[in-house]
């Protein structure tokens, strides 16, 4: 089933069959079920390329303890409000909201852009090519170890990183 984007509210919802890993349905009993949104502004074919870039990314790790997730693409020229509007680094390119099991991504993570990019490169000091990788690794860990602390959030994202799996200290709530 190919993915379909419908606007709804000045977001596109992406559905459709999705996959993780070999051919596993993104539905099946030991996966979770991911719902993709992009932000006002994007065009339906953005947002599907997008989108399948965060999949495949995605497909690389078991999720099976993840549950229900919705990934939100934010355009970066919307990005600086809602970090605002929530109290975030202003630097960063993703965060999640645990509480909405809500996962938020910007833009420049899957596309180059002028000034964000150096800020990125900067900041970060990772490739802009293996940046996506490395801010949905650090989110996933926030979510399957529904970790706030940013220090152990780190160390998940290692273990994610090199093994595609977690395992969650106790206390973290997983």
């Amino acid at each position: 089933m190919p993915i379909r984007p419908v606007c709804v509210a000045g977001l596109f919802i992406v559905s459709g069959a999705m996959t993780r890993g070999a051919g596993v349905p993104l539905d099946s009993p030991r996966s979770a079920r991911m719902a993709y949104y992009c932000n006002t502004g994007y065009s339906q074919e953005v947002c599907q390329a997008q989108v399948a870039r965060l999949q495949q990314t995605l497909g690389t790790f078991d999720l099976s303890a993840l549950g229900d997730w919705n990934w939100i693409l934010v355009r970066s020229d919307d990005w600086y409000p809602i970090l605002r509007r929530v109290g975030r680094d202003p630097d960063s390119p993703a965060f999640t909201i645990l509480e909405r099991r809500q996962t938020f991504l910007e833009e420049a993570l899957f596309q180059p852009m002028a000034g964000r990019s150096r800020t990125l490169l900067e900041k970060w000091r990772v490739p802009l090519n293996e940046l996506l990788n490395v801010a949905v690794t650090h989110e996933l860990a926030h979510a399957l170890c529904r970790e706030q602390d940013e220090a152990r959030t780190h160390a998940y994202a290692g273990q994610l990183s090199e093994s595609g799996h977690v395992t969650c200290g106790e206390g973290t709530g997983r």
